[in-house]
C-alpha cells in the first residue's frame, strides 16, 4: 500500500512539471502567404493607401480568455510593435469555448483549414511562419517575432487601397500588384477582417480582463482585385471601437491544398505548459510510472 501511494504521489508530481517544448518557427509550405492590412476605424467614412512595401506585416494569434501563458505572448507582441516594428495583430478566440466568449465559426474554420487547427497561443506571420507556444527559439519572444515579421515577401511594386462609407455600409477595395506573385494554377483573394480594438471580459482566468484585436468577423470579397460591397457590422463587445481591415492572400492549387482537407480537431491546451503543447518525454515517464504501480499492486496480491 506505501508503495502505491508512493507511486501516485511521484505520478501527480511530474504532471506539474511544465513543458520546454514549443517555440521552433515552422514555414507553412502548402498554404500561399496573406499580405494587407489596412486599417480604418468603423465608426467614421474614411480611405486609406498603401504601398505594398509600406504594409504591415499580418499577424494572426491564436488565443483564449483561459490561456495564462498566452499572456507572455500578448505582451511580446505589444513589445515588438511599440518598438516601431510595422505589425497588424488580428486576435482569433476559441469558438464555443465556456469560458471565451468571442470565437467565430469562421475564425475557427480558416485555422482548421489553414493552420491545422489551433493550439493557445500560435501566432503565424503573413500567414507562411507559425511559432506554437510561449517558449522563445531565440534569445526572447521580442526576438523572434521580430525577425518573422521582418521577412519579405517579396511583393514588388504595387499599392492597397480601401474606403468605407460609414452612412452607406459600403466597402470598397482595390489592389494594384504585380501577377507574378500568383504561382502558377493559383489565385489572389481578398478579405475584409473586422476587429474591435478593446473588449472587457473580466471573467477572463488570465487576468488580462481588457482584451485587445478581438476579431469578431470575416467577410470574403472574391478575387477581383477591385471591387465595392455592403457590410453589416457586427456588434461591437462594448463600446463603439470595430475596425476594418483589408486582407489579400494567395491561394495555392487545389492539388496542393487538399493535403489539409481533414485537419486535426483544435485541442485546448494546458495553461501550465510553457509551449502550449504536451511534452512527449513526460507522456513517456508517466506511461511507466504507471506500468509499474500496476506492477506493484499485482505483486501486494
Amino acid at each position: 500500500m506505501r508503495s502505491r501511494v508512493i507511486l501516485i504521489a511521484l505520478v501527480l508530481g511530474l504532471a506539474s512539471i511544465p513543458s520546454a517544448q514549443g517555440g521552433t518557427a515552422e514555414k507553412l509550405e502548402d498554404v500561399g502567404f496573406t499580405f494587407g492590412g489596412l486599417t480604418l476605424d468603423a465608426n467614421t467614412t474614411g480611405n486609406a493607401t498603401s504601398s505594398l512595401a509600406d504594409l504591415p506585416a499580418v499577424v494572426e494569434y491564436y488565443t483564449a480568455t483561459w490561456c495564462a501563458n498566452c499572456v507572455y505572448v500578448e505582451h511580446a507582441l505589444d513589445d515588438v510593435e511599440n518598438n516601431s516594428v510595422n505589425i497588424q495583430q488580428f486576435h482569433f478566440h476559441r469558438d464555443q469555448d465556456s469560458e471565451d466568449p468571442w470565437g467565430t465559426a469562421e475564425g475557427e474554420a480558416r485555422w482548421d483549414d489553414r493552420y491545422d487547427g489551433g493550439v493557445a497561443p500560435t501566432v503565424v506571420f503573413n500567414g507562411s511562419m507559425k511559432q506554437i507556444g510561449s517558449v522563445a527559439e531565440g534569445d526572447s519572444l521580442e526576438e523572434d517575432y521580430t525577425a518573422l515579421a521582418a521577412m519579405d515577401l517579396e511583393l514588388g511594386a504595387g499599392v492597397s487601397s480601401m474606403g468605407w462609407n460609414n452612412d452607406s455600409g459600403v466597402f470598397t477595395w482595390n489592389l494594384q500588384f504585380d501577377e507574378s506573385i500568383i504561382p502558377e494554377d493559383g489565385e489572389l483573394v481578398h478579405m475584409l477582417w473586422i476587429t474591435e480594438r478593446f473588449a472587457n471580459f473580466p471573467d477572463g482566468s488570465n487576468g488580462v480582463e481588457n482584451y485587445p484585436h478581438v476579431v469578431k468577423a470575416l467577410f470574403s470579397l472574391g478575387n477581383n482585385s477591385s471591387g465595392a460591397m455592403v457590410i453589416d457590422l457586427p456588434a461591437a463587445h462594448d463600446g463603439d471601437d470595430l475596425q476594418l481591415h483589408l486582407i489579400h492572400q494567395i491561394v495555392l492549387p487545389d492539388s496542393v491544398e487538399e493535403n489539409n482537407s481533414q485537419p486535426p480537431i483544435p485541442v485546448k491546451s494546458d495553461n501550465q505548459n510553457d509551449g502550449g503543447l504536451p511534452s512527449l518525454s513526460l507522456i513517456a515517464v508517466l506511461s511507466v510510472v504507471m506500468v509499474a504501480a500496476f506492477t506493484v499492486q499485482r505483486k501486494q496480491q
